[in-house]
């Protein structure tokens, strides 16, 4: 066991004496070993090379071709629009020679031959403006004026109501020939007032919009509900002099007096909405 160890540890000493000589003057630049100082090496200069003034640059070359190829077109064309003239000239003399040496054979007047002058152009005459196109201009425009403004909203209740007067019960309808209570109520107030109502009784008297009135305090435009004990039936709106225009079942749209025995009896209340 002992002899390994030497054998290793000499073989180790070995190895560490090469790497130290190996390492002990490390090649650097401009050092030299001998002398063991540093020393300016003089770097070899190289001649430049000789330029080749006779070598041509290739794009020089292209650019020579080029002018060149349009040298060569331009001849061409020109001899080509020389030889074109030279034929169109040939052709000219030969139609003058063939005109001239053919006799006239009809003979024209000189009075007349009448000459245009294309560049005078007779002047426009402006017409005036007829009266009648004016006429119909101002009619368009006052129709159109007629046909843009609003329709004027109705300023008397009573005259506007009674436009429905005559027409027939006829239930579910709304309109000047056939309507029933709600849907001429309806029809009034939306021209009228401009408010639009549900077509049902019972929804009109419900309505939020509207606020109770008295009947000691009833005002033109009211609207009076009639029914019974369970529901509203029938609505009307209230005129002036305790009367009201409604469409009855029977007689369809007439006025009749607040105070009727058939109508009191059957009197449930009043709403106001305008």
């Amino acid at each position: 066991m002992a002899f390994k160890k030497r054998l290793i540890t000499r073989i180790l000493v070995v190895c560490s004496l090469v790497l130290l000589a190996n390492c002990a003057f490390p090649v650097r630049p401009g050092y030299d070993r001998k002398s063991g100082t540093y020393k300016r090496y003089r770097v070899a200069t190289t001649a430049p090379e000789p330029i080749d003034t006779t070598a041509v640059d290739p794009q020089e070359e292209l650019v020579q071709e080029e002018r060149l190829a349009t040298a060569s077109t331009t001849s061409t064309d020109s001899l080509t629009s020389s030889a074109e003239k030279s034929a169109n000239t040939k052709d000219s003399t030969a139609h003058l020679s063939k005109t001239q040496s053919k006799p006239d054979s009809t003979v024209v007047r000189k009075d007349s031959i009448v000459k245009i002058d294309s560049t005078k152009k007779d002047p426009v005459k402006k017409e005036p403006a007829s009266k009648t196109s004016t006429a119909a201009k101002t009619e368009t425009a006052k129709k159109t004026t007629k046909q843009a403004k609003p329709a004027s909203k109705p300023t008397n209740l009573e005259k506007y109501a009674k436009e429905w007067l005559g027409a027939k019960y006829v239930y579910g309808a709304a309109s000047k020939k056939k309507t029933d209570c709600s849907g001429y109520v309806m029809q009034v107030y939306k021209g009228f007032y401009g408010i639009s109502l549900d077509h049902n009784a019972q929804h009109i008297y419900d309505d939020g919009r509207g606020y109770s009135i008295r009947r000691t305090k009833l005002q033109e435009g009211d609207l009076v509900f009639f029914g019974n004990f369970w529901k509203i039936s029938h609505v009307g709106i209230y005129l002036k002099g305790n009367r009201f225009i409604h469409a009855s079942t029977s007689k369809g749209v007439v006025i009749t007096s607040m105070d009727d025995n058939y109508w009191s009896s059957k009197y449930k209340g009043a709403r106001r909405f305008k």
